[in-house]
């Protein structure tokens, strides 16, 4: 289908993130800066997307390694903001369990040229777990307001938009079966889901607070 306006929002979203990153990078934790890598990687994958699909070329590819790099960057974003050893541990398994699978699936289970929808899902569920552990800990152990945490923001922007996303990809081929109308409903919720989460993530950037969180012992 044609790109509606709200996609063409949706991808500009992906700059308007990284700008505020740039605007903001001198004043950026080591963990906000290693997000706005991730800002930058999005939009450079979101441009090489949209080239190849202007020349009608098989971009399957990219984002089944896109999931890879997305959840690289948010597990070394959530390592750098955490001053506990034995959370760091946590992140660190989860990351390990995370690059087996996704190793384990290219290897063995993955189709060329196809989307690998199971490990979209995989990644979406890895990253909405550690999303809602960070939020629990920075409420926890915070000691200023939560607004003016940038990690709040990451982590609330990397939840909703990956739980969105989970359901939509898992009721996909039951989208399809009601009809087209339904799939491109679908699409909708998708785009204003990414202008959602990058507006969030632009609110991240201009937090003025930039505290390590230390969480256990």
């Amino acid at each position: 289908m044609e790109l509606p306006l709200i996609g063409y929002i949706a991808n500009a979203s992906y700059l308007i993130a990284a700008i505020a990153g740039i605007i903001r990078f001198r004043h950026l934790s080591d963990a906000m800066k290693v997000f706005f890598l991730f800002c930058f990687y999005g939009c450079v994958d979101i441009i090489i997307e949209i080239l190849l699909a202007r020349k009608h070329t098989n971009n399957s590819f990219l984002a089944n390694y896109f999931v890879l790099g997305e959840c690289a960057f948010i597990f070394t974003v959530y390592f750098f903001s955490i001053g506990s050893k034995k959370t760091k541990q946590i992140i660190s398994i989860l990351a390990f369990l995370f690059l087996c699978i996704w190793t384990g699936d290219k290897i063995f289970f993955e189709i060329p040229n196809q989307i690998n929808v199971e490990m979209a899902l995989a990644s979406r569920i890895f990253i909405i777990v550690i999303s809602v552990f960070m939020i629990q800990t920075i409420v926890k152990r915070i000691d200023h307001p939560l607004t003016n945490e940038p990690m709040f923001w990451v982590s609330s922007g990397t939840l909703i938009y990956s739980a969105g996303v989970f359901v939509i990809i898992g009721l996909a081929n039951e989208l399809l079966k009601m009809g087209t109308s339904y799939f491109e409903a679908a699409w909708y919720i998708n785009w204003s889901l990414i202008i959602i989460s990058n507006v969030i993530y632009t609110k991240g950037f201009f937090c003025t607070a930039k505290y390590q969180i230390s969480y256990g012992s």
